[in-house]
């Protein structure tokens, strides 16, 4: 649940592949999240079936095709949501 949001946060800031999501982990996220690649894939997969995110192919000359995801009108009010929500500590 948390992956899903912290990934939605950075859709929200620019369209991003997963490649691209998981160096933005490893150079930020990473200090506090641990995520790895097949994790950030699966969720990925899971906020497009969610509705929350969507997947555009670009092709690309000499390079496999990029699978580009956007935040959706659904998933930036998800994100909102729990950004404005109660904070709970966990221990």
């Amino acid at each position: 649940m948390i992956l899903a949001r912290l990934i939605l946060g950075l859709l929200s800031l620019a369209p991003m592949t997963g490649y691209e999501l998981k160096k933005h982990f490893d150079s930020s996220i990473n200090h506090f999240w641990n995520a790895d690649k097949a994790q950030i894939y699966r969720t990925l997969a899971q906020l497009v079936k969610d509705g929350h995110a969507t997947v555009t192919t670009i092709a690309q000359r000499n390079y496999p095709d990029r699978q580009e995801h956007h935040i959706t009108d659904q998933g930036r009010r998800e994100l909102v949501e729990w950004l404005g929500g109660e904070v709970t500590a966990h221990t």
